[in-house]
């Protein structure tokens, strides 16, 4: 959960420094807020009681390349609708990272071990 308080201060700060001017034309960081928003929403709608029904997958892109988080979810919502979420919201930040020019640390991101559930919430295991 670090990593996406950390991936959506990023989008914060971003996202209050578009204009009209930046060379994204209609792009709107607001279509990437809610997308974030609904991914969230739907990863963290299960409690957590056994870490065998969940999994997680990347999401995002980093200017450098590689995600730029990965999410926990479980097996138990409607994961394709889950995963296309994740996938719009992926190629829409590879989209915006293409049109602004957007930079990053470009440190790869660590790919979790697995998921354990703590207070009947979903942790990434590293």
């Amino acid at each position: 959960m670090k990593n996406a308080t950390l991936f959506l201060s990023f989008f914060l700060v971003v996202g209050c420094n578009l204009s009209g001017s930046d060379g994204a034309g209609d792009f709107s960081p607001i279509a990437l807020d809610q997308l974030w928003t609904d991914i969230n929403q739907l990863a963290t709608s299960q409690n957590c009681t056994d870490a065998n029904d969940w999994t997680f997958t990347p999401v995002g892109s980093k200017p450098c390349g590689g995600p730029m988080t990965y999410i926990a979810y479980s097996k138990k919502i409607d994961e394709t609708k889950f995963l296309e979420l994740v996938q719009s919201y992926t190629e829409l930040q590879a989209d915006y990272n293409k049109r602004t020019g957007a930079g990053s640390d470009c440190a790869i991101v660590q790919r979790p071990s697995g998921v354990i559930c703590e207070n009947s919430k979903a942790v990434l295991v590293y």
